[in-house]
């Protein structure tokens, strides 16, 4: 949303203690291909390095007690975390900051809103990142105090949802009070499908628990003014004071990327001094880890063959100007402080401006010219995702593994099946000057042999596979770059 691809700095620093890999630590290799293979090897034994180092910490953590982000979890704990985080999403009329509220008030899916609730909440407490406020369709600034009244009156809580989506049509849900959904799963598919189904199955049940969750929050609302009304009395101390209602919405500002107005003051983006609302800003997110565009050869696709550590996720940049790294600056209403940490909303009193064009003038920002994004008063897309590295960590390893599986199966193919070296690209035919081809071919053309003894340990034959493997890895090389010699 609004992200410009930038370029990321300062990633060398990760993680204490992670093995680097040899290409983004050497110099280029020389013109023979002893320096590239041997660079290509302490790669592979880096990947190695990672994927231990990082078992060991783990280990290691558990035995302290310390939380483990790298630790993998299982599916039912990763589905209570989703659940957990959905009703940090909901909105409450009894928690509120400035008038405005902890959580956003549209009803998009929870892959744009997958920012960590808590710190989100504490910015906004902290009053360095406006609240939630319901937006407004249309603005005029000509609107009397009881029309304002009676707009924001009839405002909901939260934006309706969508209770039949297309996406999850004809998925069995069964009872919302039950946690089991084993029993929904088709046992019939295979393992990956059935992983898939009971994906599925879980983003159904919880989309439609979110909806009742929040329809109890707006039935409480509701009954909760309709009892004020009756009572000719401000009967819960957390529903906004007439007052207060004029006081945020007598002078909007309208966010350029939604097109809503929200009451001011509103973020301003720390480099351009544009204005965006929270709910846009939280939406605002680092790139999917990714290959760097320069590194990205069209002739050989395969992620194999490339150095997981240069997966690379770039910062967001201003949807504005494109400055990198973006950030926002608040600065709150002094005369407004109600709310948690504040006074109670319903005893608000409006104290009119000495000049009444002060009432429809916008506000303008106090701040001239841009900051750093490491300023104090600067607040940053990443700081609301802070979990950034270690996804992009968790990619590189999956991607570290992926690669030493198909390591695995290329050199398990080349030594039990040896007839599989025409497919893999080992042949005579396509390096007839290596000596190591001319071995593999005859041996191909032999009758069977066995590769080692029957009283071979695992040991013995962990290391005759690896032998292979690096024979068949400067084989490989050499044939690459035999056209280049030419």
């Amino acid at each position: 949303m609004g992200n410009v691809p930038g370029k990321l700095e300062n990633e060398g620093v990760a993680r204490p203690n992670r093995s680097m890999s040899a290409s983004a630590a050497q110099t280029p290799s020389g013109r023979n291909g002893t320096t590239t293979a041997g660079a290509r090897s302490q790669r592979t034994s880096s990947l190695v390095g990672t994927l231990l180092s990082s078992r060991r910490r783990s280990s290691s953590s558990e035995v302290n007690g310390n939380g483990n982000p790298y630790k993998r979890k299982s599916t039912k704990d990763k589905e209570k975390m989703e659940e957990r985080h959905v009703k940090q999403l909901i909105v409450k009329y009894n928690e509120t900051v400035d008038g405005g509220f902890l959580a956003p008030f549209g009803s998009c899916g929870t892959d744009k809103l997958d920012y960590d609730a808590k710190v989100v909440k504490n910015l906004i407490m902290e009053r360095r990142l406006a609240p939630f406020y319901t937006p407004l369709q249309d603005f005029d600034d000509s609107w009397s105090r009881e029309e304002v009244i009676k707009i924001i009156e009839a405002l909901p809580l939260h934006a309706p949802f969508n209770e039949n989506l297309e996406t999850f049509e004809d998925v069995p849900i069964g009872d919302l009070s039950q946690n089991d959904i084993d029993h929904l799963i088709d046992k019939t598919l295979s393992r990956r499908e059935q992983r898939r189904m009971r994906s599925k199955i879980f983003k159904a049940r919880l989309y439609k628990k979110r909806i009742i969750w929040q329809e109890r929050e707006n039935e409480r609302f509701f009954e909760s003014k309709i009892e004020g009304k009756q009572s000719k009395l401000q009967s819960n101390p957390n529903l906004p004071s007439d007052d207060l209602k004029y006081a945020m919405y007598s002078s909007g500002a309208e966010c350029p990327i939604c097109f809503l107005y929200y009451p001011q003051p509103i973020n301003m983006s720390r480099c351009c001094l544009q204005p965006i609302c929270s709910e846009c800003f939280v939406q605002i997110k680092r790139a999917e880890p990714h290959f760097p565009h320069d590194e990205e050869d069209p002739s050989n696709p395969q992620d194999e063959e490339k150095d997981p550590n240069m997966l690379t996720s770039e910062p967001t940049n201003c949807p504005y100007c494109a400055t990198p790294d973006f950030g926002i600056t608040y600065e709150a209403p002094a005369d407004r402080k109600v709310g948690l940490q504040g006074l109670a909303p319903s005893s608000y009193v409006y104290h009119k401006k000495d000049s009444p064009e002060q009432d429809s003038v916008p506000r303008t920002p106090d701040r001239r010219g841009s900051l750093a994004s490491t300023d104090q008063r600067v607040v940053t897309s990443d700081s609301l995702r802070p979990d950034w590295q270690v996804k992009l960590n968790k990619e590189r390893m999956r991607l570290a593994r992926r690669s030493a599986n198909a390591t695995a199966i290329h050199v398990s193919n080349q030594l039990v099946t040896p007839g599989h070296q025409a497919s893999a690209g080992v042949t005579s035919t396509s390096a007839p000057r290596s000596n190591s081809n001319d071995n593999a071919v005859e041996f191909q053309h032999s009758s069977p042999t066995p590769l080692w003894p029957a009283n071979a340990t695992a040991a013995e034959i962990e290391n005759h596979m690896i032998e292979q493997a690096i024979k068949l890895s400067l084989a490989e090389h050499e044939r690459e770059n035999s056209p280049k010699k030419r």
